[in-house]
């Protein structure tokens, strides 16, 4: 019992020392906790009952069922409410179908539930906002979780800024357990006698982040008993250098850039006076900023605009959420596009870019429409944009690699030599991804090997909603197996 009780008292002192070095919890506050019922939420839900009349605030409960498991998370859902009910703690069970919200959005299960669960936050905290007060959303990420997101941008491709992983405050949002382990969490609830849920779906490897935590961080525990805890203190030093070289960008903004409404004008003298690094943290800067997101934003994005300077005047690069660049005279002009509206009165962008991971939810659900097509996004090499035709574009034709001229295509398929110039291609230098309308490259394909995919959209079609009847250079069949053999596209 007094060891249990020793246990019981390290760990919500380490908690609460990590709360209030972040500042986390004011007095007076109202804390929302994300509790699934399994070991880390219950952990964090009881030592926040444990720490609240001495930090003063109050707590309540969000359980989001995810629709996924069927009477399983049903009973989860039940575990928590009659905890909150034998503790007198408000509770709120918000029911989704996570799988149907994958399938419509076209997005991962994982990347689904994240979506849908902050999406419950917000409207519990809308929902607590009427009573006033200060309000704070908890979610129990720890440092293993911080540890895995480290490897898993690290493994998908990114710069410091996904390197630095979880911040253990952003915004309303608090992470709490983000100073201890798993083994802690584990250990505290063995002290304190507390029973919690065991999700099924934790123990499949066909989700990226078991592969991570079940196969690398043993081994990497192997090579350094503290390997999590020094992964998070080189997250939080590259968090400061990224908030420090966002400062940079902005007053290196100033300098080289003049803000508009609905973009920017970079004047290319002063740009390339600054550090490189600084030329790529501002251009990230200001696409996230007229995007409003970083989400689908890359850094071969950056890498389009940047090679830029170097072209013709006209020379364009499109980018996600709608963004062009455009190469004029005094450097690069970076725009949202306008919408247009259609006879409906409904506004388009003419062109939509999204980069989702490819799985196998993913690999069925690849687009035959005639103006929607999927590319494998590892394979662009030097940025793509949208731009009309020029003296030595081409395509590859067939899997093994052999190439046309974009002129020869054109005249097989009998376009008008009238309509050869205005046609659209996404062009990835002088290899057209796309030309809009008819086919697509053979080598983009997406395939078993596909790792992240770029879906593109065009919205100035006749057909937008028709299917492509399967433009093959082989014939006009249609690939059947989309997994072995390269999606249809």
């Amino acid at each position: 019992m007094e060891r249990n009780s020793k246990i019981q008292q390290a760990t919500e002192q380490k908690i609460k020392a990590f709360i209030c070095k972040h500042q986390m919890i004011s007095p007076g506050c109202h804390i929302i906790a994300g509790v699934s019922g399994g070991a880390d939420s219950m952990c964090l839900l009881l030592v926040l009952l444990k720490l609240r009349q001495e930090l003063g605030y109050e707590v309540s409960v969000l359980h989001v069922e995810h629709g996924i498991r069927g009477e399983a998370s049903l009973r989860d859902a039940e575990f928590v409410r009659h905890f909150c009910a034998r503790q007198s703690i408000e509770c709120h069970i918000h029911h989704c179908s996570v799988p149907e919200f994958a399938r419509v959005h076209r997005m991962s299960e994982e990347e689904a539930g994240r979506h849908l669960r902050y999406a419950a936050f917000l409207e519990q905290k809308k929902a607590w906002a009427n009573a006033g007060g200060t309000i704070k959303i908890a979610v129990a990420h720890h440092l293993s979780d911080n540890a895995e997101t480290m490897l898993f941008h690290l493994a998908r491709g990114t710069g410091i800024r996904g390197l630095a992983a979880i911040a253990p405050v952003n915004g309303d949002l608090i992470r709490p357990l983000l100073g201890i382990r798993r083994s802690e969490i584990e250990a505290y609830l063995a002290a304190c006698g507390q029973p919690y849920c065991e999700d099924a779906t934790n123990g499949l490897d066909r989700y990226s982040r078991n592969k991570l935590r079940h196969q690398a961080l043993p081994v990497l525990h192997e090579v350094n008993s503290r390997a999590a805890e020094h992964m998070y203190e080189a997250s939080c030093q590259l968090r400061e250098i990224c908030g420090y070289l966002e400062m940079q960008a902005q007053q290196a903004c100033q300098r080289c850039c003049t803000l508009t409404g609905h973009g920017a004008q970079i004047q290319k003298e002063p740009f390339l006076q600054e550090h490189p690094v600084i030329q790529k943290q501002l251009l990230h800067w200001l696409l996230c900023t007229l995007a409003g997101s970083g989400k689908d934003l890359a850094g071969v994005h950056i890498d389009s605009v940047m090679a830029l300077m170097g072209k013709q005047n006209g020379r364009q690069a499109q980018l996600p959420y709608g963004i062009r660049a455009v190469r004029v005279y005094e450097g690069v002009r970076i725009e949202k596009e306008e919408t247009e509206q259609t006879t409906d009165g409904t506004g388009k962008n003419r062109f939509t870019f999204r980069i989702i991971e490819a799985n196998s939810d993913q690999m069925s659900q690849i687009s035959k429409k005639k103006y929607t097509k999927c590319f494998d996004y590892d394979k662009i090499k030097n940025g793509f944009c949208v731009r009309n035709r020029q003296s030595g574009d081409y395509l590859v034709v067939d899997a093994d690699g052999s190439r046309q001229k974009l002129k020869k295509y054109l005249v097989n398929e009998k376009v008008p030599a009238k309509e050869r110039d205005r046609l659209l291609l996404l062009a990835d230098g002088a290899h057209i991804m796309w030309v809009v309308g008819y086919r697509i490259s053979s080598y983009y394909k997406v395939g078993k090997h596909t790792r992240k995919i770029l879906e593109v959209t065009f919205y100035g079609g006749k057909e937008d909603e028709g299917t492509d009847s399967g433009n093959d250079f082989r014939g006009r069949s249609k690939c059947k197996n989309q997994r072995d053999r390269g999606a249809d596209q």
